[in-house]
């Protein structure tokens, strides 16, 4: 039996173990992930992986701590022999791969076979010279991208020089971007018009740019001391971390290596969080891989893991819940029907977000991105907070989710008496006047005195989506 078949039996009995238990979900946003399987066994570390363009068949190619290859189904073919721990495919023919053990970047043409030293001075000891393609000099060079403000550089992280650096497509010349808030940087990527720099050194930063074009770093997640724990910013740990991939809006994938885990950057809340393979309903610490975990590589739901000498395969489940919390009134629906009312409401709404993000703090976290909606149906009107919380589709009771702190800080009087509304009602006195009305309306009680509810929104991952109960998927 193969070591993701007892993994794949593990998470099964642990998913049993853990159906019915409380989930304390203190300070921490998750992902989950489905379908754990075995994409590939390579001959060395992954530390690099990008949809192949030369091949366009869907092929995977991966760059490793021995050479170049090129994924043929469940084989790999080698395209280079010696360590490319990093590169980037300029066009569907050429590709800059880092040659790190001789501090320099070559060009591939894959059409010709053809390699040719492109930037640095190849077998030469490295250093740290802007100039020319025949004097710039790096040192242990790591990752390389091409540079989405301007196409016709590239962007290189110079890890043993603690700097990150440009080279001219064109010319080879080789000029430094900034040298102040790394250390040892390797992975780099961009998304959400910011570039995201990793730190061998066990911590993640923001690259940005002034209107004079003076890049500074700012740290995001992570320190220079190494560890295991979740959290906002500096408090969070990681333990040589080596990659970042953009996964959704604002949610990141970064490769924990020496702790054996993929873990999630969520840039609205500037926290990290756990990252789950397969139907763990209590996601708070995260699961392991079987070795080590360098890169990750995320094409259309599937997400490719890069370790030791494999690459696996999780997929991104389409149909999820979504932890909301909602209020619920005695109300005539009518009343709500004209555009002022809405426009009223939906100030109201407003003002209550705060108070029930201090209500759920530091439980849960209302989600940044999507906005509060409402309902009004039989007389009841229904409003919903979503949170950045989802869990798998067959998880049942949303009541379970919550603590028993949270649950008596819910239960507080002050706190449901704050969840009452105050709203103004226009309504017809007589056949040509108008009247306003203001009324204090309080909160629904569930049997147990309960206000605020835990409730699950919308199945679907993709918030654009819509369920099919039926055929249970989610579309456009």
């Amino acid at each position: 039996m193969k070591s993701w078949q007892y993994l794949a039996i593990w998470l099964c009995a642990a998913v049993s173990r853990s159906s019915t238990q409380n989930c304390d979900t203190k300070n921490t946003s998750s992902l989950h992930y489905d379908s754990l399987e075995l994409f590939v066994e390579t001959s060395a570390r992954v530390y690099h992986m990008e949809v192949d363009q030369f091949k366009n068949d869907g092929s995977i190619l991966i760059g490793t701590n021995k050479n170049l290859q090129t994924t043929n189904g469940k084989i790999t073919t080698d395209l280079t022999y010696f360590r490319a721990v990093g590169f980037t495919q300029v066009n569907k023919t050429n590709v800059v791969i880092v040659d790190r053990n001789h501090h320099c970047l070559k060009m591939l043409n894959r059409e010709y076979s053809s390699l040719e030293v492109f930037a640095g001075q190849c077998g030469l000891a490295g250093g740290y010279i802007d100039g020319d393609a025949s004097v710039g000099r790096l040192r242990y060079p790591w990752a390389v991208i091409i540079d989405a403000r301007d196409p016709s550089q590239l962007l290189v992280t110079d890890s043993h020089n603690d700097a990150l650096r440009s080279v001219n497509l064109k010319t080879g010349f080789l000029s430094t971007i900034t040298e102040y808030g790394f250390s040892a940087p390797v992975g780099l990527t961009w998304g959400d018009n910011q570039l995201m720099v990793v730190s061998n050194h066990h911590y993640v930063s923001q690259v940005s740019w002034t209107v004079n074009n003076t890049a500074s770093s700012t740290l995001i997640a992570g320190s220079l001391t190494h560890g295991d724990t979740l959290g906002e910013g500096s408090k969070a740990k990681f333990t040589f971390p080596f990659e970042i991939e953009k996964v959704r809006d604002g949610k990141y994938l970064v490769t924990d290596a020496f702790n054996k885990k993929l873990k999630m950057l969520d840039m609205n809340e500037k926290k990290i969080g756990p990252v789950c393979f397969k139907g763990e309903q209590c996601c708070t610490v995260g699961s392991q891989f079987p070795s080590h975990v360098f890169s990750v590589l995320k094409v259309k739901e599937k997400v490719y893991v890069g370790l030791d000498k494999d690459i696996y395969r999780i997929i991104e489940p389409p149909v999820m819940k979504r932890l909301s919390f909602s209020l619920e009134y005695d109300i005539n629906c009518a009343l709500l029907a004209d555009d002022r009312s809405k426009i009223m409401l939906s100030r109201v709404m407003k003002l209550k977000l705060q108070k029930i993000k201090m209500l759920l703090n530091p439980y849960f976290a209302l989600s940044s991105t999507l906005r509060p909606s409402y309902n009004c149906t039989n007389k009841v009107l229904r409003l919903f907070w979503p949170t950045n919380d989802v869990y798998p589709a067959d998880t049942i009771q949303p009541s379970t989710l919550l603590n028993d702190q949270l649950k008596n800080k819910l239960l507080q009087t002050k706190a449901i008496k704050a969840m009452g509304v105050t709203l103004s009602f226009k309504s017809i006195k007589a056949a040509s006047s108008l009247v306003s009305s203001t009324r204090f309306i309080p909160a629904r009680k569930n049997t147990n005195g309960e206000v605020l509810l835990p409730v699950f929104t919308s199945p679907c991952t993709d918030e654009r989506k819509r369920y099919d109960a039926e055929r249970k998927i989610c579309y456009l």
